[in-house]
């Protein structure tokens, strides 16, 4: 009886030890001996966020940015760079649409309109005329034309 009480037992100990605990990598300062628990990953990771896309988003800070510039320079509150600088933003962020060079053109040609406008009005230096001149030409560059 003793026997096969002392067999049981050894046979249970032996069992619990058939599945070993995972081992910590010797490269991360274990010893080949020591156990540690694994890592549980999570059942149902989150799945991204399917916001706008950073190229959208620079797209719409670019042309809300500009508005603001565009209204704060008519008003005398930052300089026509500002707005030109915006604008060229708008025109990097969509620069694979066939019309964002020509759609830049167009609001350098309008922006320099109210530089001039400004200029004359005392309201504004000639560095901005000069400025968004410049800004215009390169538009144009642009654009394709000469």
């Amino acid at each position: 009886m003793k026997l096969l009480l002392c067999s049981a037992l050894l046979a249970g100990v032996s069992l619990g030890q058939v599945t070993p605990a995972p081992l910590k990598p010797a490269a991360m300062g274990a010893s080949p001996t020591e156990k540690v628990r694994p890592v549980q990953q999570p059942v149902n990771p989150r799945p991204p966020d399917d916001g706008p896309s950073a190229a959208a988003q620079c797209l719409s800070f670019a042309q809300q940015a500009f508005g603001l510039a565009h209204s704060a320079y008519r008003q005398g509150k930052v300089s026509a760079n500002e707005a030109a600088t915006w604008s060229l933003r708008i025109y990097e962020a969509q620069k694979d649409d066939p019309g964002a060079a020509k759609q830049h053109l167009d609001r350098m040609v309008a922006l320099e309109r109210l530089a001039k406008e400004r200029n004359q009005q005392g309201d504004a230096p000639m560095l901005d005329v000069m400025t968004i001149g410049f800004c215009r030409a390169q538009a144009e560059q642009l654009a394709g034309k000469k």
